[in-house]
């Protein structure tokens, strides 16, 4: 039996570290697409839960205006921000709302974005405050947008 305590110990210890380090089993992949985070949040004002592809800056300039409806006054004058600068010749833009909340403590991130054949498949992480968590008593409205590579094909949204 002492034989088999080292090897054994040295087998649960090498996957107890596979998990954690984010090592699968195959049927997934560790690596991802690269992407960077344009913008990311608690408050949007897109109330409902929407999930959305953009090619064109038009397209991607009228949803900005609808997230973020916030005007500035300066010298007396309302001014609209302008939205984040994206090449779309080379990046796709990838936006996520959750929908209006109650309290604070919910947030959404992409957690992957990869390839499945030839569709792209952004792997989102919903997180939630649990029952005895401290939380802002505020409506909040999550959300998240990043920049991929260019992709002209289907795009499918996934939960973690």
């Amino acid at each position: 039996m002492e034989n088999l305590y080292v090897p054994l110990m040295v087998a649960v210890f090498s996957f107890a570290i596979g998990c954690v380090l984010g090592e699968t089993n195959g049927t997934e992949k560790a690596a991802s697409l690269p992407w960077r985070v344009i913008s990311q949040g608690a408050n949007s004002r897109i109330e409902e839960a929407t999930q959305e592809v953009f090619q064109s800056e038009d397209a991607w300039h009228e949803w900005w205006r609808r997230h973020n409806a916030v005007f500035e006054y300066v010298n007396g004058k309302t001014v609209e921000p302008e939205p984040p600068e994206v090449d779309f010749s080379k990046e796709t833009v990838l936006a996520v709302t959750i929908g209006m909340r109650s309290t604070g403590g919910h947030a959404v991130a992409f957690a992957n974005v990869d390839y499945e054949g030839d569709t792209l498949v952004a792997t989102l992480r919903y997180t939630s405050p649990g029952p005895d968590d401290m939380v802002t008593m505020a409506l909040t409205a999550p959300y998240a947008i990043i920049a991929v590579p260019k992709h002209e094909g289907p795009v499918r949204f996934d939960d973690k």
